[in-house]
């Protein structure tokens, strides 16, 4: 094929027809040739060979023909969540559990935060995943996860789409008792028809896990009811309506960005509680002591932490059947160990990790663009970090005009240009999308290798 570059390890075969990728100076297409190519959307460059885009019609005929390129459930295995905000990297994360395979992958994962911001949608997370497959040859198993979904439409959205995984976020319907006047929380109280119910099941109830014992006062119970039950309602409405789909799936319940660091007891509460209403879920993301901010190792004292994910983690196994998570997961270093010694069950999700190592690559192969994404993230910062707990000064930054082209690789081990350029990726791309996924293109071994690296540290230190 003169003119086009053939991805060697893409080659598949299935009966007598042939699917591989190729690329010329542009884009990518598959190749597919033999009876097979008369359903696939494209164009004949020679009997019975056709010349096709990368596009959703065309995702799900290979569905059809080639069963691991649909997403699966992890159930309780050891997993790592890949998140890939362009849509580019899943090769390089491929590259990466070729080396590491005693992790689950979860390739395709968003949340609709990311979503929005990138302009991209559900669709399209699941489909670069396949066209991922399809040009590495990888056939192992993968999962896809709707990531911090907040309402029941988009819940039904992400099942409709083919979502292996959901992550409930139920934070928005989650109180916090001690920014509640007195009344406020009389109210809030009284108000759940469930209270009745919950304190005959929990009022004074205590549990003994691994030689400590937990007891349900009252006061706490109170406390945890006003905080929790009404998210908990909505993780428990959610997990209902995927039910009433699917049979087998992953389900996750995310309280790890409500600001308040979860008790033991609310760990036993949520666990319970859930049960109690039919829900069987794999995976519970924890608020922990100490920081988890997005780019950045771990800020907090290490030993608290241990301390508290080893008790995290001897209730979750005495309740069983379910993993602890660990999300904003992207270069916490520090724990991973911790995590890695304590348990071999867990979930880990990063997701702008493979971003930074992207616009890293254009910093290196192409400065004039990152020096106008480096200024379009200064422009847009105070605007993009309302969402986001961190602790960027942007006066450690030093101004990009004193920075070598040479140089510009470095802001990249610095931690407050780190979170610059991670949380302000919707402005950036509204700027600048069609350079940067050009740029890319152009440069694809660098930006995959410099993928692979990055993540395979990451995987290192959680073996």
């Amino acid at each position: 094929m003169p003119g086009y570059q053939v991805y060697p390890e893409s080659l598949r075969r299935n009966d007598d027809n042939y699917f591989f990728i190729v690329k010329d100076n542009k884009k990518k297409y598959l190749v597919v040739s033999g009876k097979e190519s008369k359903k696939f959307e494209g164009e004949f460059i020679a009997e019975g060979t056709k010349l096709s885009s990368l596009n959703h019609n065309n995702a799900e005929l290979l569905k059809e023909i080639f069963p691991e390129l649909s997403p699966v459930p992890s159930n309780l295995r050891t997993s790592f969540g890949f998140g890939d905000r362009l849509g580019l990297a899943t090769p390089a994360h491929i590259e990466c559990v070729r080396k590491h395979n005693n992790v689950f992958p979860v390739f395709a994962q968003q949340s609709a935060r990311e979503l929005r911001r990138t302009g991209r949608n559900m669709q399209s997370v699941i489909d670069t995943v396949i066209w991922a497959y399809m040009e590495t040859g990888y056939k192992g198993l993968y999962g896809a996860d709707a990531d911090h979904l907040k309402d029941i439409s988009l819940v039904n959205q992400a099942i409709k789409t083919g979502f292996s995984m959901f992550t409930i976020d139920p934070s928005d319907y989650i109180n916090n008792p001690s920014l509640m006047s007195a009344e406020e929380q009389k109210s809030c109280y009284s108000s759940l028809p469930e209270v009745k119910d919950i304190e005959r099941f929990f009022l004074n109830k205590e549990y003994s896990i691994a030689g400590k014992r937990y007891l349900f006062t009252e006061s706490e119970l109170k406390r945890i009811i006003i905080t929790f039950v009404k998210g908990l309602n909505f993780a428990v409405d959610s997990y209902k309506t995927i039910k009433s789909y699917r049979e087998r799936f992953d389900f996750e319940i995310s309280i790890d960005e409500i600001g308040i660091p979860t008790t033991f007891l609310d760990h036993i509460f949520i666990t319970e509680y859930l049960r109690k209403n039919g829900v069987v879920f794999t995976g519970l993301a924890l608020c922990f002591p100490g920081e988890f901010q997005k780019a950045i190792d771990y800020r907090g004292n290490i030993e608290e932490f241990k301390k508290s994910y080893q008790e995290h983690y001897l209730i979750s196994q005495s309740l069983g059947n379910y993993k602890l998570c660990l999300h904003s997961g992207s270069d916490k270093f520090s724990v991973y160990p911790i995590i890695s010694e304590v348990g071999d069950t867990f979930h880990i999700k990063t997701a702008g990790t493979s971003w930074l190592q992207a616009i890293k690559t254009i910093a290196l192969k192409n400065p004039s663009l990152y020096r106008k994404i480096h200024k379009s993230a200064i422009r847009n910062i105070e605007k993009d970090r309302a969402s986001y707990s961190i602790g960027l000064d942007l006066d450690k930054i030093l101004p990009i005009e004193k920075i070598a082209d040479k140089n510009l690789g470095e802001l990249f081990s610095l931690p407050d240009a780190r979170q610059l350029i991670h949380i302000t990726y919707g402005s950036v791309l509204s700027e600048f999308r069609e350079e940067i996924y050009r740029s890319l293109f152009i440069s694809e071994t660098e930006h995959y290798h410099l993928v692979e690296e990055h993540l395979n540290k990451h995987l290192n230190l959680l073996e």
